[in-house]
């Protein structure tokens, strides 16, 4: 029962009417709801940078590389493996004969006439390869000057094979340079001329039946002496076979 005494100060709620009761205010500046989530971004390509999209241009491109990088190891490690194997060796020329007849140079009118009669011998090295020649040009100089050239006819070589060639070149009153035709001379007058061959052969080689790759060999064959008499206007190779230089 409820004191009537006016003076004792009154405990509990004041009475709200429809038995409704709220609860006191939050003390100080509180907002008293909680704060809604910020909007979410309506574009539909973001991403968080806490967890990165996959760039798959850049992951393709990574494989790409990756991938010709090991291709291309494979290849130059089966390309060397058959390079052990197979071990190609260049050929190998010789000049065996050298004959000139009808030798007759001219200072005055600056011409050479004569025939050569070259015998060269060319042996291939290889123990699994065969060579095959299609086409060969020679040519003859004296120094760097050239006095006749001529083709000789495609052959082809077995393993460790030694096959002889023969070519011919001609030259009848052909213009060479006045101071080279004083030079022959003198070099002929003291019984010795001194003649420089070319050979140029397109060369293919072969692994049993597969084609391996052509190469163009250049064949040098410098300062192979022929001995003259001092009347006459032939001569033949002194001092025996001679090796001449291969490039490819």
């Amino acid at each position: 029962m409820a004191s009537s005494d006016p003076s004792r100060p009154a405990t509990g709620y004041p009475f709200v009417p429809n038995g409704i009761h709220h609860p006191p205010p939050p003390t100080g500046n509180a907002y008293p709801y909680q704060a809604p989530p910020p909007p979410q971004p309506t574009n539909p390509y973001y991403y968080s940078t806490n967890q990165p999209y996959p760039n798959q241009r850049a992951t393709l491109l990574r494989r790409l590389i990756a991938a010709l990088i090991i291709f291309a190891v494979i290849f130059f490690t089966i390309l060397f493996i058959c390079w052990l194997v197979i071990r190609p060796h260049l050929p190998e020329f010789r000049i065996t004969s050298l004959s000139v007849s009808n030798f007759n140079v001219s200072s005055s009118s600056s011409s050479v006439t004569g025939d050569w009669n070259a015998r060269f011998q060319a042996y291939n090295p290889n123990k699994k390869l065969k060579i095959s020649y299609d086409e060969l040009r020679s040519s003859i100089y004296y120094k760097s000057e050239l006095l006749s050239q001529t083709r000789i006819p495609p052959f082809k070589q077995g393993k460790k094979n030694v096959t002889d060639i023969n070519a011919e070149y001609g030259a009848l009153s052909s213009y060479i340079d006045g101071r080279v035709a004083n030079q022959i001379n003198g070099d002929k007058g003291r019984g010795l001329v001194s003649f420089n061959l070319r050979v140029l052969a397109d060369a293919g080689f072969k692994v049993g039946g597969l084609r391996a790759r052509r190469r163009l060999l250049r064949i040098s064959c410098d300062d192979v002496p022929v001995g003259f008499s001092r009347a006459g206007g032939s001569g033949n190779l002194t001092g025996g076979a001679r090796r001449c230089s291969v490039y490819a």
